[in-house]
């Protein structure tokens, strides 16, 4: 196992070194259900959490003039977690924040 510590920016490099057994990540369940229900991820420190908000934001220069499709994308968008968060109404994921491989 290497030694050291591992930092990255990138969700998927940081995803891709807890699969192999580099380390522990922290995200969002949305970043670790397929991970989840594969078994290819655990979790661990089931007591831990994530002291922050989580959110997804739209970030525009102004309401005013909103093109069509900017317009159409916030209603997909919008539409998809209408009935409450993909990622826990698919079952695979549950509370989970801390992971590591097996």
């Amino acid at each position: 196992m290497p030694a050291g510590i591992y930092r990255s920016n990138d969700i998927g490099a940081l995803l891709e070194a807890a699969r192999r057994g580099i380390g522990i990540v922290g995200f969002g369940d949305w970043a670790m259900v397929s991970d989840f229900a594969t078994a290819t991820l655990v979790q661990v420190l089931p007591q831990w959490r994530f002291d922050a908000d989580e959110g997804i934001y739209l970030v525009r220069p102004s309401r005013q003039f909103t093109p069509a499709r900017t317009e159409a994308f916030i209603q997909w968008v919008t539409s998809l977690f209408a009935g409450g968060l993909p990622w826990e109404l698919a079952g695979n994921c549950r509370n989970r924040r801390m992971s590591r491989s097996t």
